[in-house]
């Protein structure tokens, strides 16, 4: 929603006026955790909302849901069909409060508490806790200002809104999280990755989403070293693959053997998920 409205703003900027600001609020916003579990025996969690910035600001606090699509993206479930979004968490989460204002370098404590779902079995659903920033109230033009460039032209100021999300998601019955790697290929070098990066996808192969760090090793025997790692790599129920980008910390030689490690830190931290091996050449 935010979006489309800033769309529209811009869109009427160019077209009607002749002067125009533009402003970003709420960019000193971090949330901790960044993900939250419930289970049977964790139906309560506290998430910690910071202002980080130099001046007070107040947020909203909202459930949202999202969407993963195979790249990773994370977008709003009304953008995608229901068939490409898991079962919501919204009905069966309370949270307190859903709007604060903080002080500088202060922060709140969001309560969150689930009522477990009365369908029975092996569930999983999920929703976003959405925190946005909202812009200060003298951030706007008074009417003076806005017709200060002329009699027949109008200034507007655009202000993009600023959020955080974190995925509340809640499990029911036993968790089925497995996993596999496929499709390794190694890339050139190109934007952000200057000493090339390694492709590939994550399967979902259980009935629940995954979460967990990708690691890349390269070499052979005593000589196999870790040469990038990726932390916090979901793939959500609505897709069974995802496609992750790795950047390498080092250039490689052509040829040399690859090993990459999916390690769970979700159900079983330090689990190993899956494992996939590039031999030597």
């Amino acid at each position: 929603m935010f979006k489309s409205m800033i769309a529209a703003s811009i869109a009427l900027a160019v077209t009607a006026m002749a002067g125009a600001a533009s402003a970003q609020t709420g960019a000193d916003l971090n949330i901790s955790p960044r993900r939250v579990t419930f289970d049977e025996s964790e139906r309560s969690a506290s998430v910690y909302v910071f202002n980080q910035g130099d001046a007070p600001a107040t947020y909203t606090v909202e459930l949202v849901d999202r969407a993963m699509q195979a790249d990773g993206q994370i977008v709003l479930a009304s953008d995608v069909s229901p068939g490409q979004v898991s079962p919501s968490a919204a009905e069966f989460i309370q949270y307190t409060p859903r709007r604060v204002t903080l002080q500088p370098r202060e922060s709140q404590v969001i309560r969150v508490r689930v009522r477990p779902p009365a369908t029975g079995g092996s569930h999983e659903y999920r929703t976003h806790l959405t925190v946005t920033a909202l812009p200060p109230e003298d951030s706007g033009f008074t009417v003076d200002q806005a017709v200060a460039p002329g009699a027949e032209e109008v200034s507007l100021q655009v202000v993009a809104l600023f959020s955080v999300s974190i995925p509340l998601i809640l499990r029911e019955g036993e968790v089925d999280a497995r996993a596999g790697i496929d499709g390794v290929t190694r890339l050139p070098a190109l934007e952000g990755a200057p000493n090339g990066a390694v492709k590939l996808d994550l399967v979902r192969a259980g009935a629940n989403s995954v979460y967990g760090d990708v690691e890349v090793y390269a070499g052979e025997g005593p000589a196999e070293r870790l040469v990038t790692l990726v932390r916090g790599v979901a793939v959500y129920p609505e897709i069974e693959r995802r496609t992750v980008i790795a950047p390498l910390a080092e250039a490689l030689p052509e040829g040399v053997a690859l090993r990459i490690v999916y390690k769970d830190d979700d159900a079983h931290p330090g689990a190993t998920l899956a494992t996939a091996v590039v031999p030597g050449s």
